[in-house]
């Protein structure tokens, strides 16, 4: 199936979005219990199937691959919720709570669009390290693996992402200053 869909087999891609797609959902929905969060990541994981077809490397059965990728934005979902609710926590329990509150959001909105910005227009290889390490919790091992590279490339490509990902949010130090000023931490 995986070389029909490098062939851009449209057929292929349906037959697997119908195979999978209500175990995937049911599982999503067993940690997260909100239909639309549910099917947004589903949506998301098929999504970057069809846009990756040709370069995809799966090492495993693609049942396994669907339910690691599921499994990973699960738990990437419930990282950035208890981010923003610690945020949202530290906000309400502040003095000023009317006066910041909106700033604040904004502030934390604009930073993190800025930072998805700046990953998404990594060069391609880069992009792809980044995001197994970062997304995904690979160990640089485990990519140097999956991408069939050295590690000390991974190491390298790694480091090239976090320069890049730096130097394209040293506009953002003032916003990140006011948020220190208004206590998050």
């Amino acid at each position: 199936m995986l070389y029909r869909l490098r062939q851009g087999d449209r057929n292929a891609f349906a037959e697997l979005y119908k195979k999978y797609w209500r175990r995937l959902f049911d599982s999503a929905y067993k940690r997260l219990l909100l239909r639309e969060e549910c099917e947004e990541i589903i949506q998301e994981i098929f999504i970057d199937i069809w846009e990756k077809r040709e370069t995809l490397v799966i090492t495993v059965s693609m049942e396994a691959y669907l339910f690691g990728a599921l499994r990973y934005r699960i738990y990437n979902l419930i990282r950035s919720r208890k981010i923003r609710n610690a945020y949202l926590d530290h906000l309400t329990n502040t003095q000023e709570i009317e006066k910041n509150y909106i700033e604040d959001s904004l502030y934390y909105d604009e930073l993190a669009g800025a930072l998805a910005r700046s990953i998404e227009n990594l060069p391609e290889k880069i992009k792809k390290v980044y995001q197994l390490s970062r997304r995904e919790n690979l160990s640089y091992k485990e990519i140097s693996l999956q991408l069939n590279i050295p590690v000390d490339t991974v190491e390298k490509q790694m480091g090239k992402a976090i320069k890049i990902i730096r130097a394209s949010l040293k506009d953002f130090i003032l916003i990140l200053i006011l948020l220190a000023e208004s206590g998050f931490e």
